[in-house]
């Protein structure tokens, strides 16, 4: 745990808030970001005597249907980097306005997905953005995701953190790392949000070692991050996108 906090500290503690003490918070609850996309991160739990197979032979005849083929959505799997897995995440998506959650809750009933995984359906939905993306990344479906669940300091939000995030992402589009940033957030709970490394290559941990992690960027905007938010769970995921 403490190798994982190492590293999942490295790319969070990379955006931070701006300490002008000068702006109110008011001002800053003003600044929020561009979302573009909604998500539903629903967490599941294997029936007994189901396995991963079965989950994996039901997600591949599912997306054959036409409602799987198109852009409005995507879903991704992630899967505990552990020995044993019997628990997985679903992130859906949504591209559009549309609401598509319960029409994707009502066609994995219909096909018999309740026979293999007890899920959590009544999740809040997130809004998203993507903040980052290197370019570099490949096609490969699956890559190593990190998802880290995160609270504000009392006094702070996403307002605080706009000049620094841009900051990092300054400095991050110098290292040419594979590598890119999710950012989710409740509609009314300011206070907390979910950040979402994506990893695309197997040395990332050496990358970001070798890059980044000793420089004096990286421990000044640690000491900015912890001045303004804790994260309370960070988990390492072998991450694959289903459609």
């Amino acid at each position: 745990m403490k190798k994982l906090f190492k590293y999942s500290f490295f790319l969070l503690f990379l955006f931070s808030c701006s300490s002008d003490l000068e702006q109110s918070i008011e001002a800053n609850l003003l600044i929020v970001p561009d979302y573009n996309y909604s998500n539903y991160l629903i967490e599941c739990e294997l029936k007994e005597g189901a396995n991963l197979l079965n989950l994996e032979s039901f997600l591949s005849i599912l997306i054959k249907d036409d409602f799987y083929n198109d852009n409005k959505f995507e879903i991704k799997a992630y899967f505990p980097k552990t020995d044993y897995v019997d628990k997985f995440i679903f992130n859906i998506q949504n591209n559009t306005e549309e609401d598509i959650y319960n029409s994707f809750i009502n066609d994995l009933s219909q096909k018999g997905f309740d026979k293999i995984a007890l899920c959590n359906f009544n999740t809040v939905k997130l809004k998203g953005i993507s903040l980052f993306d290197s370019e570099l990344n490949s096609k490969k479906s699956s890559i190593t995701s990190e998802i880290l669940s995160c609270n504000y300091n009392d006094g702070y939000n996403y307002g605080t953190f706009k000049l620094a995030i841009d900051k990092f992402l300054n400095h991050m589009s110098l290292l040419k790392i594979p590598y890119n940033i999710s950012y989710m957030q409740a509609e009314n709970i300011l206070s907390e949000f979910t950040w979402i490394n994506n990893f695309y290559s197997e040395n990332y941990t050496e990358d970001i070692t070798e890059l980044w992690i000793n420089t004096t960027e990286a421990i000044e905007i640690k000491d900015e991050f912890l001045q303004n938010a804790q994260c309370i769970e960070s988990n390492l995921y072998n991450s694959f996108t289903i459609n």
